[in-house]
């Protein structure tokens, strides 16, 4: 499937809560996207996209693009990476999910279908948009949304087809976004 799906690691958000970049932030003494790398790399091989203005990223040796339009938060980076997707399914992974893994985004991949435009996870009453596929045909749908200064995801999603994929409980610990030192500071324990 590697050759019909890429994956694109959103990267570019300015990390408020945490108060330093997530996604270079230390787990068992690698970063977190270096975590998320290697549990994408047996679904895409090397077709890994980092869409970040951060130069810091480029140690990876997978391509880094910047938001076509800055600040835009994720509705942004997701319009960045399908305007630039050369294919049709994008698995979109948040750098601040560190615990990922290739089973889970396999589980995820074969689980899609092709009928809908994207297919996002959810633990419990949480749906989590920013670990999901996208077809490429979404990006009409967030310039839209962009153009009309609408910027939260969730209200992107309502006007497209999507299904949303109930994460089995082995894989619950993996679904989370580390946003606060908080967070982090579990995580380490």
């Amino acid at each position: 499937m590697e050759n019909k799906i890429t994956a694109y690691i959103l990267a570019g958000g300015k990390s408020q809560r945490m108060g330093k970049d997530k996604g270079m932030l230390l787990l068992n003494d690698k970063p977190f996207i270096s975590h998320i790398c290697f549990a994408l790399q047996p679904i895409v091989g090397n077709n890994i996209i980092i869409v970040s203005a951060t130069s810091d990223y480029d140690f990876l040796g997978h391509t880094r693009i910047e938001d076509i339009i800055a600040d835009k938060g994720p509705v942004g980076g997701i319009y960045t990476a399908l305007q630039h997707s050369k294919t049709k399914f994008n698995l979109v992974v948040s750098v601040d999910t560190p615990l990922i893994s290739t089973d889970l985004l396999q589980w995820i991949t074969d689980k899609h279908e092709d009928s809908y435009m994207m297919s996002q996870v959810k633990v419990g009453d949480k749906t989590s948009p920013l670990i999901a596929i996208y077809d490429r045909s979404c990006k009409t749908v967030f310039g839209e949304h962009l153009a009309a200064k609408q910027l939260k995801l969730r209200e992107v999603i309502k006007d497209m087809s999507h299904q949303t994929l109930i994460v089995p409980s082995k894989w619950h610990k993996q679904v989370q976004n580390i946003n606060t030192p908080e967070e982090y500071e579990k995580l380490e324990s």
